[in-house]
């Protein structure tokens, strides 16, 4: 992975899911430990008083120590399961992401170097699409949604009254960036 971080990342991790030991149980001790980051994020669900995530998901962990305090995924659901005939049906844009960053951890810079990791890791599997969706009251999320659009050459999609949706199209990044 990188090897450069800026000074607010240092003492940071930053590792693979699958290279995180005990990740179910660290991700589960995450979860639990949210609360105000709650208010946006809907990607989770509780099951018998913990909490989990609804799909099955790939990515990268932030951590502090042996702690998980942020997690940058992306889903993928399994074959022929609702999730992913509606996906292949109504959004054919690529895999949805998300970032989740714990309060005390934020404004750091986590959520952009991770954004640097994922794109770097689509690459590497030749993922040539991705989308997010972002509250539009969530002022934070919105300014480095719009950041990180911006600098990838994305673009809105979608707009609803409480949401907004970005694309982000890997190749054509490429493309422009190298004429």
């Amino acid at each position: 992975m990188n090897s450069y971080l800026t000074d607010s990342l240092k003492g940071l991790e930053f590792k693979n899911f699958r290279d995180v030991s005990d990740f179910e149980d660290k991700l589960s001790r995450f979860l639990n430990e949210l609360d105000e980051e709650l208010i946006y994020w809907r990607g989770y669900e509780e099951i018998n008083g913990q909490r989990g995530i609804r799909y099955p998901i790939r990515g990268h962990a932030c951590l502090d120590g042996e702690k998980i305090v942020a997690i940058n995924y992306f889903i993928v659901p399994r074959i022929l399961s609702p999730r992913w005939i509606y996906d292949r049906i109504f959004r054919r844009r690529g895999f949805e992401i998300g970032v989740v960053v714990k309060k005390d951890y934020q404004r750091r810079g986590i959520a952009d170097h991770m954004n640097s990791l994922r794109v770097e890791l689509f690459r590497e599997l030749g993922i040539e699409e991705y989308w997010f969706r972002v509250d539009k009251d969530n002022i934070a999320s919105m300014r480095l949604s719009e950041k990180h659009t911006e600098e990838m050459r994305g673009k809105i999609w979608k707009e609803t009254k409480d949401q907004v949706y970005f694309l982000i199209n890997i190749n054509k990044d490429l493309m422009t960036r190298t004429e």
